[in-house]
């Protein structure tokens, strides 16, 4: 059968503009879908100068920004299947989500008011005025004050992290919040507050996120919450012993290894722990202690900070820093806050993470593979070879 070459034209021009929209899309690295949109909701995109009355289902694309007034709330489902509600009085922007060591990262500026993050793998990293709030695991509520620009975060599950603007950070967990301050007026910043979630803080969860996952939280939070209240603290059968003040060695570890205070236990010293995933940390008990704070120190200086009220804490390796080798060692507090005494450091290296490995889309029969060359004679004649980008068995086939 004869072949008709205007036909094989529009073929090709067809599979032209094809391979133009699939490129397209593989260049979108973070989108949003609206939905529950109630009150007044806005939005704009990164090239637009002004905001305008968002709709259902519209797509806020990387660098575009939510503004909610004073009754306004939506629903943000993002690329990456990571969930954000948006509470009145808000203003975010979606930055980015890149791959970094350890996995995805989404990155998202919290200018005003509050959001609640709903992780889908990966972390989440959101910017604010003063400081930076991060998750892996699950579920993050950032939320700006409006007068002082103080920042208050509640971990309802998974492993949580903020930082400030000082560079020091707080790693927290289930139940937890945290604090940062605005900068004081003779520039410096104070020491981020570390503390149990209250009931009101749970509440707040499940009234902007009315789901079966977050209700299940919150009956686990709130259960843990009640207990800690109603069980009576026994008073000391001793008075703590008074510890001499002893000589803190560059790691932050004590000294003066005389001084009785907790054990390290695991993980074991000089050790190489994984790239990903959960790490126990584990300490002899100390008497009369009420909390314990472990300060992990990296080789460049950097510090991260975690307070348990347990000799042991379990979290998610990534949210420390970049890999290296890190010291680590235990301080012990009194129920009156005052600090008992620290332990001796000890050592161990992460490695650095593989970047996640990306979905591969499915093959397409008439896409050559990464440095495969087309016959030339394809260029004169797209039926010459089942291997042409323009062969149609249909059409090249003879039918």
């Amino acid at each position: 059968m004869k072949k008709n070459p205007i036909l094989l034209l529009v073929l090709l021009a067809a599979f032209a503009v094809l391979a133009g929209c699939q490129t397209e899309e593989a260049s979108t690295s973070l989108s949003a879908t609206l939905s529950e949109l109630s009150g007044l909701v806005e939005m704009k995109q990164a090239e637009q100068d002004a905001f305008a009355p968002a709709a259902q289902s519209a797509v806020l694309d990387v660098n575009g920004q939510i503004q909610t007034g004073d009754d306004g709330r939506a629903r943000l489902d993002l690329s990456s299947g990571t969930i954000i509600r948006v509470a009145p009085s808000s203003l975010f922007t979606l930055t980015s989500n890149d791959e970094v060591e350890g996995g995805l990262l989404t990155k998202i500026k919290l200018e005003a008011g509050k959001i609640f993050i709903v992780l889908n793998g990966g972390q989440a990293d959101v910017e604010t005025p003063s400081g930076v709030a991060s998750v892996r695991g699950s579920y993050l509520k950032v939320e700006v004050d409006p007068i002082t620009k103080d920042i208050y975060i509640t971990c309802l599950e998974g492993t949580c992290s903020a930082t400030g603007p000082n560079g020091e950070q707080i790693i927290f967990t289930d139940g937890q919040k945290v604090t940062l301050f605005h900068q004081n007026e003779d520039g410096t910043w104070d020491s981020p507050l570390l503390g149990p979630m209250t009931l009101e803080d749970f509440e707040e969860w499940l009234e902007n996120n009315n789901d079966g996952e977050t209700k299940k939280y919150y009956d686990e939070g709130v259960a843990k919450l009640l207990e800690a209240t109603d069980t009576p603290t026994e008073a000391p059968t001793e008075e703590p012993t008074d510890v001499p003040p002893t000589e803190i060695d560059s790691a932050g570890g004590q000294g003066d290894s005389s001084n009785a205070c907790s054990q390290l236990q695991e993980p074991a010293n000089g050790g190489t722990l994984g790239k990903i995933g959960q790490v126990k940390f584990a300490w002899s008990e100390q008497p009369n202690a009420q909390t314990y704070v472990l300060t992990f120190v990296k080789e460049d200086g950097t510090t991260a900070k975690i307070m348990t009220d347990t000799n042991s804490a379990e979290f998610y390796i990534e949210v420390l820093p970049a890999g290296g080798d890190y010291q680590w060692f235990v301080t012990a507090y009194g129920a009156d806050g005052s600090e008992l005494c620290t332990s001796t450091s000890s050592t161990f290296s992460k490695p650095k993470a593989d970047p996640t490995e990306k979905a591969k889309p499915e093959k397409d029969p008439n896409k050559l593979e990464p440095g495969a060359t087309e016959d030339p004679n394809c260029s004169i004649d797209p039926c010459s070879s089942p291997s042409c980008a323009g062969y149609d068995p249909y059409y090249c086939g003879g039918y």
